[in-house]
């Protein structure tokens, strides 16, 4: 024969079961807070930055033809018989090219992003699932659990004062560790 539970106070048992459904709570929210912050970021990688460098692109290409076409008119006119060295022009037009070539570089790199966070996202949303289970099946069952040894202990103190029941401790112990009842799977 077991030894009999030696529980000093239901109150702390109470106190366990609030605690875990503040626990529950806290979960739940801190789960939706990285939710949207995640989806925030996806939407920023995905459709904010695309946007921002497809106009930079352009942007830049604008800027490279502009500076293609000064040089074209710089060399067009002679100064006293003499090519022009059109210094400057050419500097602008390396400069335009180099801004044009930076621009298709991150976007390229976006796209590498882009696939890196959508992994990183995937592995977040497996493992946080578990957690997320816990939340939603097993902390109620715990509760409940806590709240039914609750009403057992409260039952059984008033068995102790004489004021029980039928069916008396037996029936008590019986209920308080029945499998809990199965839920049928809601469609």
């Amino acid at each position: 024969m077991s030894a009999p539970a030696n529980v000093q106070s239901v109150a702390a048992i109470e106190r366990v079961r609030l605690a875990l459904l503040r626990f529950g709570d806290a979960v739940e929210q801190a789960t939706m807070v990285l939710e949207n912050e995640i989806q925030r970021v996806m939407d920023w990688i995905e459709h904010d930055r695309p946007r921002h460098w497809r106009a930079q692109i352009h942007q830049a290409q604008e800027e490279l033809a502009q500076s293609q076409a000064a040089l074209h008119r710089c060399l067009m006119f002679p100064v006293a018989d003499e090519r022009p060295s059109c210094h400057e022009e050419r500097d602008q037009v390396k400069r335009a090219q180099a801004r044009l070539a930076y621009c298709q570089e991150k976007t390229e790199r976006l796209k590498h992003w882009v696939r890196e966070v959508r992994k990183e996202q995937f592995t977040f949303e497996g493992r946080i699932s578990h957690l997320r289970q816990m939340v939603e099946v097993d902390v109620p069952q715990a509760v409940s659990l806590l709240a039914k040894l609750i009403r057992r202990l409260e039952e059984y103190q008033a068995i102790g004062s004489g004021t029980a029941g039928p069916g008396g401790t037996a029936r008590l112990i019986e209920e308080l560790f029945e499998p809990p009842e199965e839920k049928p799977p809601s469609t």
